[in-house]
C-alpha cells in the first residue's frame, strides 16, 4: 500500500487510520437499507430534511441513484421531536423512490460532503406495483440472460452440425460467440477496487477547443466534489477556442480562485493540452476529464482507490450519456457506452488490461507518465503526426509497463453526438485511433496474461473480419448470391437482447430495448467503416472537434 509523500493531518471529515485516512462515521438521526438491491452494503445513515405523506427530503454523506427504491426501516427519537411525528409513524415504513437531487447547497454545508435528496413514497397500490416489479426485475433478467446463454451454447452446436454448408460463416460464428459469452462471465465476477481511505494529491486536467455551452459546468463539477480541497489541484487549457470558452474559463476562475487556466493561442491540440497541465501538475495523480463531462461528487475519492497498489499505473472511470434522451441516436449510445463500460472494460479489469481508459475520465499516475511524455507527445503512425485517439494512446504506453483498471463507482456523464455527421466523424476517429493502437499494442500484449492476450487478439480480428461475414451472410444473398444465414441474423439478434438486458437490470430503465437497435444500426452502417478508417488511417483531422 502507498504512502502519501508528505504526512500532513487528515482533512475535514475525514481521520487517521493507519497509513491513510478515511472517512469519519456520520452520526445522523434515519437508518435507509436496500440501497443498492444488487449489491450487500450495510444500511446508509441519513439525516431527515422535511417529510409529508407523499414523501421527504433527506440528506446523506454518500451518493444515492435516482430511480432507485430504498427501505426506511427506522428513525431516531430526534425525529419525533421535529413536529412530523403523525406523519413519519404513518408513512416511514413505506418504501421510497429516489426522484430528484438537490444540487445546490448552502454555503456553510458544502464542506460537510453531503448529498440532497427527494423521495416518494410507495403508499398506494400503484407505487407498491412499481416497487414490486423493481425488486423482482433483476431476478427476471438474470432468467432470461440465463436462458440466452443456454441458447447461444444451443447455436454453437447447430454451428458445428452445419459447419461443412458454410466453413466461413460458422467458424466465425463459433469463436465470437464464445468470446462474448466469455465477457458476460466474466464481468459477473468483477468489483471495484475497494475503499482504502487513499488520499493521494491530484491534479485535475481539463483541455478543450471551443465548449462554450459546457466547460463552466465541467469545472464546477471538479470543485463541488468531496476530495479534500488541500489535495485538489485544476488546470485548464484552452486550445486555441474561437468562441467564448476563455471568457467561461476566466468566470469561473473568479468562482475558484485557484483554478489554473492555461491559453494557446493557437489551436495544438487535445494531447499537448494534457501534456502541459501533466508538466504543471503537482499532484501524484493525474486525472483527466473530457470538457463535456461532468462527474459525479464523489468521482474523484472513488478513482485514486485504485492507485492503492504500487503497480497500477491508470484508471478507467465509468461514463453515462448525459443527453441520453434527446433522440434515438443518444438513446442507443447510452446502452452501447454502458456494455462499454460495465461489460467490456470490467471483463478486461480482472487481468488488469484495461485496453482504453476513456477521455471522459480517467486518472494516471503522474510518476509513471513523466518518463514516457515525450514519446506520446510526439507520437508517429506511418509518417505522420498522431492527433487523435490520445487517450487509447496513453493507456497503450502504460500497459507496456503497468496495471491499467476500471472503477464502475467513478461516475461521471458525459454529452455525446446528437447528429448523424458528428456521430460518425467521431466513430472514424476512434476506429483510426484505434487501428493504430491495436497494431502498437499487438506487438506487446503477448507478455499478458494468456487468455487476457487472446481475448485482446480476438477483439482485433473480429471487427476486421466481421463487415465481410456480414456481407457473405446477409447483404450478397439479398443481391440472389446464397442463401441468407438466418441462423447468424438470430445469433445477433439474441445477443444483442443479451446485451440490453445487462443494462436493464442495473439501470431499471425503458431505454435498454435501443441496445436491439444500435445491433440492428452497427451491422446496417458502423460496421463497414472500419474498412474505410484502414484505407485513410494516415488522414488526421480533428472529427468532431
Amino acid at each position: 500500500m502507498l504512502q502519501n509523500k508528505a504526512h500532513i493531518g487528515p482533512p475535514a471529515g475525514f481521520e487517521e487510520d493507519g497509513r491513510n485516512f478515511r472517512r469519519k462515521p456520520v452520526n445522523m438521526g434515519m437508518f435507509f437499507s436496500d440501497l443498492k438491491p444488487l449489491s450487500k452494503e450495510k444500511p446508509l445513515r441519513a439525516n431527515l430534511l422535511d417529510i409529508g405523506f407523499g414523501g421527504a427530503r433527506i440528506s446523506t454523506s454518500q451518493p444515492l441513484k435516482k430511480g432507485m427504491w430504498i427501505h426506511p426501516i427506522t428513525y431516531d427519537d430526534s425525529a419525533k421531536g421535529s413536529g412530523s411525528a403523525s406523519i413519519l409513524e404513518s408513512c416511514w415504513n413505506d418504501k421510497a423512490k429516489v426522484v430528484w437531487e438537490e444540487t445546490e447547497h448552502q454555503e456553510s454545508e458544502k464542506e460537510s460532503a453531503n448529498y440532497r435528496y427527494g423521495l416518494e413514497f410507495a403508499n398506494d397500490p400503484k407505487r407498491v406495483l412499481k416497487y414490486r416489479f423493481y425488486q423482482l426485475l433483476p431476478k427476471l433478467m438474470m432468467i432470461f440472460i440465463g436462458l440466452g446463454i443456454v441458447n447461444i451454447v444451443y447455436l454453437k452446436w447447430f454451428n458445428l452440425f452445419y459447419y461443412w454448408y458454410d466453413p466461413v460463416v460458422h467458424t466465425y460464428s463459433l469463436f465470437i460467440g464464445v468470446f462474448i459469452l466469455s465477457r458476460f462471465v466474466l464481468a459477473l465476477f468483477y468489483s471495484p477496487p475497494p475503499d482504502k481511505g487513499y488520499l493521494p494529491t491530484i491534479t485535475t486536467v481539463i483541455a478543450c477547443k471551443n465548449e462554450e455551452d459546457s466547460i463552466r459546468k465541467t469545472i464546477d463539477c471538479v470543485y463541488r466534489s468531496d476530495y479534500p480541497k488541500d489535495r485538489l489541484e485544476v488546470i485548464v487549457v484552452n486550445d486555441g477556442s474561437t468562441d467564448q470558452t476563455l471568457k467561461e474559463m476566466n468566470m469561473a476562475k473568479r468562482a475558484h480562485p485557484n483554478l489554473k487556466v492555461v491559453e494557446f493561442e493557437e489551436n495544438r491540440g487535445k494531447r499537448a493540452g494534457m501534456a502541459i497541465g501533466a508538466k504543471m501538475a503537482r499532484g501524484e495523480i493525474l486525472v483527466y476529464i473530457d470538457s463535456d463531462s461532468f462527474i459525479q461528487r464523489d468521482g474523484l475519492y472513488k478513482i485514486v482507490q485504485g492507485f492503492v497498489d504500487a503497480d497500477v499505473g491508470a484508471v478507467c472511470g465509468h461514463a453515462y450519456v448525459t443527453n441520453a434522451r434527446k433522440n434515438l441516436l443518444t438513446k442507443m449510445q447510452e446502452v452501447r457506452y454502458f456494455i462499454a463500460f460495465r461489460v467490456i472494460k470490467a471483463a478486461e479489469s480482472l487481468f488488469s488490461n484495461v485496453t482504453c481508459c476513456s477521455g471522459c475520465f480517467a486518472a494516471y499516475r503522474r510518476e509513471y507518465v513523466m518518463p514516457i511524455l515525450s514519446a506520446w507527445l510526439h507520437q508517429k503512425f506511418l509518417g505522420t503526426q498522431a492527433t487523435f485517439g490520445d487517450d487509447r494512446s496513453l493507456t497503450n504506453f502504460m500497459l507496456r509497463k503497468y496495471r491499467v483498471i476500471y472503477h464502475s463507482e467513478a461516475v461521471c456523464t458525459t454529452i455525446v453526438p446528437e447528429n448523424y455527421f458528428k456521430f460518425f466523424s467521431q466513430q472514424l476517429r476512434w476506429k483510426k485511433s484505434w487501428i493504430r493502437e491495436c497494431f502498437l499494442a499487438a506487438r506487446f500484449m503477448w507478455r499478458k496474461h494468456p487468455f487476457a492476450a487472446l481475448s485482446f487478439y480476438g477483439s482485433v480480428l473480429f471487427p476486421l473480419v466481421g463487415p465481410f461475414i456480414i456481407l457473405k451472410a446477409v447483404f450478397l444473398p439479398v443481391l440472389g448470391y446464397g442463401p441468407v444465414s438466418y441462423l447468424y441474423l438470430y445469433g445477433a439478434i439474441l445477443i444483442s437482447f443479451m446485451f440490453s438486458l445487462v443494462y436493464l437490470v442495473f439501470n431499471r430503465k425503458s431505454l435498454w430495448i435501443y441496445g436491439v437497435s444500435f445491433s440492428i444500426f452497427y451491422i446496417l452502417f458502423l460496421s463497414w467503416q472500419t474498412y474505410y478508417a484502414l484505407l485513410t488511417v494516415r488522414k488526421n483531422h480533428w472529427g468532431t472537434r
